[in-house]
This record gives C-alpha cells, structure tokens and sequence, in this order.
C-alpha cells in the first residue's frame, strides 16, 4: 500500500521512467535524421508546448533545434561543460553560468532583444535570468520559450544537488514550456498532470553492441582491457578515488587526462603529472570523466573506445543505471564509438530497499511526522514544545521535504531510483535483464576473476597487525607465483599488475624482495619481522643462501652431484644462480664460488681442468 500524505504533498508514488511511461504521442525517425526532420514530418516547426519528450537517441539534435527555431528560449542544461559547448556555437546566445553577472545579461537583452535570443543557463543561475528580465520588465513567462534539457537530472542530482531543481516552480509558469530527454525519468508531481508525453521512435536497428564485464578486480580488468586497445579509450567513472588509484596502479595510464568538477580537480592535486580540467578539449590517448560528462555534452573526436566503470568495492556511487547513464554515455560520441565495455562488480551485500519497503517507510514516518506537527500546533507545554521541534527539525524524514515542510516529489523519486539501482548490483542476472529491457544494446557478457580480490585487496590495508598482514601477503606472493613463470606474457604482466596492487610500502617491497630470492620458508624463520628481513636482504649471500631452501632447491638443480663442468661453465652459471636470487653477482666470479655450496674435486682432462661436484652442502 503506498503511504497516504496527500495533506503534505503534491505527489507519493514512484517516478515515471523511460520502460513504464505511457506515450499519447509517437513519432517516428529514420537513419541520418535529426528531431527536427521528425517533428517537421508531423506538422511541427518547434518543440512541442507542454510535453514531455523522450527523444530516445541521444545526439539528434534537440538542443541544437531550439537553439535555431525563430522564438525566444530559455533553455537549462544540466551542467557548465553543455553549456560552454553549444552557445559558442550559435549566434544571439548567451551562457549563464557561475560569473556571468545580472548587469551583463541585461546588456545582452537590451542589444538582442529584438532577435530570437538564446540564454543558456544553468540551474543555479536561471535567478539571474529572471533578476534581468524583471529589472527590464520583460515578462519572460510569455515572452520565452523554456526547455528543461536532460530532465532525468533533476531525479538524479537532486539529492546531492538540491540547486538543481531551483527553477522548477518558474518552469510550470512558462505559458510555453517542455522537457526532454534521450532517458527521461519524471517526478510524479501533480504539475505534470497536462503534459502531454512524446516518443520519437527510431525506424532503424539502433542498439549498440556492448560487452559486461564481471569481475572481482576493477583494476586488474581495467589494465588487461587496455593492453588491447590501441586507439583512443574514453573511460566513465563516477569515483575520484577509484580514478586516482587506477593512475597509481596502472602505468599506462600516467599521461590520462582527467575531466571532472572544481572539487575533483582539488582532489587530484597529488598527481604532478596528470592533466585535468573542467572543460572538454580534443581528448587525448586516454581519458575518464566523471558524472557531470554523462550527458548532454557533445564529444568530437575520432571513434573512441568507450570504458563504463563501477567499482562497489571502492565506490558505491559509481553504479551506473542501465536505463539512463548507460544510454547517455554511449551517445557522447558525435562520430560513434569503435567499443563499449562496461566493467563492473557485484556486490550481494549492498543495502537497498524494495518498493515496497519504501513505501512503507515513507507512510509510517509521514503518519508520525503528520503527528508531531500537529502536536505542536496545540501544545502549551515548553517542555514538549522544545522536543517536538527538536524531533522534527532533525530526522531522516526531512530529507524528503522542501523548504515548505511539503514531500517534494523529486527528492521521493531520487530515492526510488537509487535504491532500485542499487538492487541491480546485487545481482549480475538483475544487472544484465535491467540491460535488456533499456532495450539499446546487444549485449555480450563475460565473467573474469582473478587470484587477488578487491575485497582482499582493501581487506589488508585495514590489517593493524604487520606480522597478520606479512603472513598474507607471503600466501598471496605463493598463490600468484605460477603466473610469473607462465610462459604466456600476459600472464606475466598479470603477475606484476598483481603485485602493484599489493605492495604499498617499503616494508611490503623489501618482504617481497626477500620472499623472492629465498622463499616463503625461509621469510618465515625471520618471524616476519622488518629488522629481521632488511638484515636478510642485505647479508652475504652465502649465509643466506645456505638457510634458505628454496635457494638451496635452485642450486641443486643447476648442479647435479657427479656432474662435470669446466670453470667457465661454473663461472657463468653461478652468476645466473646469483641472478635468479636477485643477488648482485662478483665483479670478478672465479669457480671457487662453488666451493661456497658444494664440495668438488678438480683434475685435468683432454680439453683442459674438470671440476666434478661430489655432495651439495
């Protein structure tokens, strides 16, 4: 049963996204067209009034059809990088953004006010727009057209980004308005009652082919897919953090540049080398962008391979909606994409909360919220009145309110959708038929796990204890030891991107130093302590390597017990023993080295001395 708060709202069911939104409108588009030619076929020369409109292939040039029709417009975009984009592309426009000032705007409606002018405005500034106009006494309501672009945005963003929604109340007092979107997910708020809702179908297979990749190393994945990727890659990922240990763990990617907010710039500081900006240039080799790149900007550049990332064990807020962000990201590309991958992995303990749930939790908080309202409107008692008012100004009910203490529908269907998203990666099979009922992709699904996990990966940096923490390292060191003798080189490489993920201090490197020249068995003789295993590293060899019987394993099959060698033999293959352990070979190696680990006997033959190896000591 959904909660009953009719008295504290305008709206209390679930959004309307793209799959369960009824159409009173369809119009058809073909291959190479725009929704210009779509609307045009049908007997219209601009933007419907008063629609809501799934234009469901992003890319074909809605922002562009207003920002050309012969009208007034008002058009908000989502975020800075949209608008920078397109309004220096177009004449009789102007971008409202951070730093654009009411004088300026006024300036441009007293020199354009004659044309049909274009401000380009985000959410945040639209109150400048409508500062401008009053101060000029323009009556923008009438006078303007007003588009709400990417309109799932104001659901997406608005718990993190309550400015978001700020022109809303203006937006339904715009005689001529209309929202759209390739992914549209609408608040049920009472105001879009008379909005009639419009489809542009596609008459031509649209889908594109995309491979899922489930794994339990993000990092790892990420690397080997790079590995065969020699053009362009354009990675999407929602996460600075996973972001800023991908560059520390992934070499090639060192000269990545970095599209992301103020905030995420100031968070990559540390890496000297990395570029970064807040605006889109011609992208490099390799590149990531975060959520503010998902939608609406337009990228110019040659087909790039495409890289989706959700990283649960790092991030949780880098799962990425099928249905929504998945579509965006694929459509950024105005030439196309050569691939489309998206690497994820699944997480069955993550929290969310079925519909129902919900439902139940918003009506049993309204219900006593309702209560405790009322109870403050009758009380006379200072003692009650005081916690009453404590109760109700700090609760996690709250959030779902507005300024006026009223369920604002958008915060309601922010919540919905993030917990059904959530749900998703609980479950590949929920994420994979999620995939296939955004209908836009064919989908190609491919599991591949590795010997290391995030989950351990993360699980030993939080290990207080250093002799915990070196005895797994020392099992993991055994666990992927196969992989760096594997003939294959990928397996090699993998072995080494392994490694890079699990030593993060000197006192890690010089355990794994010490482990590889005289194994497991003999690190642990050092009871895993770092005196013990720095001393170790930096002994004389022979010491060393007569306590070590992985050491003494190597010897004994380089040397067989009754064998013959010459001293030139002796000389080159101690130094490839000493190579092998890692230990700086003699400047001037002689054949009584061997003396060190075996007893000999030496004595003349045809070609010159013999050296026979009687007992390996």
């Amino acid at each position: 049963m959904r909660p009953d708060l009719k008295s504290l709202t305008r709206s209390n069911t679930v959004p309307e996204n793209i799959k369960n939104m009824q159409y009173d409108r369809i119009y058809p588009i073909r291959r190479n067209e725009h929704l210009s030619d779509a609307l045009l076929r049908a007997g219209m020369k601009f933007i419907p009034n008063n629609c809501i409109i799934n234009k469901r292939i992003p890319g074909i040039g809605a922002t562009h059809f207003e920002l050309t029709s012969p009208r007034k417009s008002i058009i908000i975009e989502p975020n800075v990088p949209v608008i920078e984009n397109k309004s220096r592309k177009h004449e009789h426009c102007l971008a409202v953004m951070q730093g654009v000032t009411v004088t300026k705007i006024m300036h441009f409606l007293e020199e354009y006010g004659n044309t049909n002018y274009k401000l380009l405005t985000t959410p945040e500034s639209f109150f400048k727009i409508k500062e401008a106009m009053e101060k000029l006494e323009i009556n923008m309501y009438k006078d303007c057209f007003m588009l709400f672009d990417e309109c799932e945005k104001l659901v997406q963003d608005v718990d993190f980004r309550n400015s978001i929604k700020l022109p809303i109340d203006d937006f339904f007092r715009f005689d001529s308005k209309a929202m759209i979107s390739a992914t549209p997910i609408i608040a049920n708020d009472i105001r879009f009652r008379h909005f009639t809702k419009v489809l542009i179908k596609p008459e031509y297979e649209y889908r594109l082919p995309l491979n899922i990749i489930q794994t339990n190393n993000i990092t790892l994945a990420l690397s080997e897919l790079l590995t065969n990727k020699r053009q362009k890659v354009c990675i999407f990922c929602n996460s600075i953090d996973s972001i800023n240990s991908f560059f520390r763990l992934i070499p090639r990617l060192q000269d990545s540049c970095t599209y992301c907010s103020k905030d995420g710039i100031e968070k990559l500081y540390a890496g000297k080398r990395r570029d970064k900006s807040v605006f889109i240039s011609e992208p490099g080799r390799h590149n990531f962008f975060t959520s503010r790149f998902f939608s609406a900007v337009d990228i110019e550049c040659e087909p790039p391979h495409v890289v989706i990332i959700s990283d649960l064990h790092g991030a949780t807020q880098s799962t990425i909606d099928p249905k929504t962000e998945a579509i965006q990201i694929a459509g950024r590309f105005r030439n196309g994409v050569r691939s489309l991958t998206h690497i994820t992995t699944i997480d069955p303990n993550l929290e969310y909360q079925e519909k129902e749930e919900t439902d139940n939790w918003l009506q049993g908080a309204g219900e006593l919220y309702k209560q405790w309202v009322q109870e403050l409107k009758t009380s006379h008692n200072d003692g009650k009145r005081t916690l009453l008012r404590e109760a109700i100004s700090n609760n996690s009910y709250t959030r779902f309110l507005d300024e006026n203490a009223l369920i604002d529908s958008f915060l309601i269907a922010n919540y919905y959708e993030e917990q059904a998203v959530r749900k998703l990666y609980t479950d590949i099979n929920l994420l994979l038929e999620a995939y296939q009922k955004a209908d836009y992709f064919l989908i190609n699904y491919e599991e591949k796990n590795f010997d290391i996990s995030d989950d351990e990966r993360l699980a030993i940096q939080r290990i207080v204890s250093l002799k915990t923490k070196y005895e797994w390292l020392l099992r993991k060191f055994e666990q992927i030891a196969y992989l760096k003798t594997n003939k294959d080189k990928k397996m090699q490489a993998r072995h080494h991107q392994l490694l890079q993920g699990l030593l993060n201090s000197e006192g890690e490197q010089n355990l794994y130093r010490c482990y590889s020249r005289f194994g497991a068995e003999y690190v642990r003789t050092l009871e895993l302590k770092d005196k013990a295993i720095r001393e170790a590293i930096g002994a004389a060899p022979t010491i060393i390597i007569k306590n070590s019987p992985k050491a003494k394993a190597l010897f004994a099959k380089r040397f067989e017990t009754g064998k013959e060698y010459s001293p030139t033999e002796i000389k080159v293959m101690m130094n490839h023993f000493y190579n092998e352990l890692n230990i700086e070979p003699l400047k001037h190696m002689t054949a009584k080295e061997i003396e060190k680990f075996a007893r000999i006997e030496e004595y003349r033959g045809h070609n010159g001395r013999i050296i026979r190896i009687k007992e390996i000591l």
